[in-house]
């Protein structure tokens, strides 16, 4: 399959099984990059290097418009808090509850804890050409939202939300 356009930054879609309201409100998304590391040999003459046996995947990261709700903004911290147990461990035993912040959709394997996600990419005819899978998501960060009266023009406030997950296929 061979094309001559280039990817289209603005043409993508990131649907989260855990947080239905995002879908609408992603702004930014990164197709996370990944490394191994190295053995490095040393020898008289020159350090000599060998492959890695371990994939390093960098994180997800996506910046949603905050609604006037804060729906997607209460989803990500209510998901992030539940892990963390900031409230005690009730909360904690409550993921794995099909209702935890609205979503019915859990992991395929149960755990209530992670999600999986969807990064599709879509081509020039806005059509589903890519799609990213990532297994076992779980956010780990999730930013400020920045209010500000001296704005001249009415611009939606943004927040960022970190996600580590276990692995990342990429299928066309």
């Amino acid at each position: 399959m061979s094309t001559s356009n280039f990817l289209s930054p603005v043409e993508f879609k990131l649907v989260i099984n855990r947080l239905p309201n995002t879908e609408f409100y992603v702004q930014q998304a990164n197709v996370p990059g990944l490394n191994s590391g190295y053995a490095e040999r040393p020898t008289p003459f020159k350090n000599i290097y060998t492959p890695g046996d371990k994939l390093i995947f960098d994180d997800l990261n996506i910046t949603l418009v905050a609604d006037e709700n804060l729906a997607s903004f209460r989803e990500c911290s209510d998901w992030l808090t539940a892990i963390a147990r900031a409230e005690g461990f009730e909360g904690y035993a409550g993921l794995n509850s099909p209702t935890v912040g609205g979503a019915t959709n859990l992991s395929s394997d149960g755990k209530g804890s992670m999600s999986d996600a969807s990064l599709i990419i879509l081509d020039s005819n806005k059509n589903a050409n890519i799609q990213i899978s990532f297994k076992d998501i779980f956010p780990i960060s999730i930013g400020p939202i920045q209010l500000n009266t001296s704005d001249s023009d009415v611009v939606p406030p943004t927040f960022d939300v970190t996600f580590k997950y276990s692995s990342y296929t990429i299928t066309l």
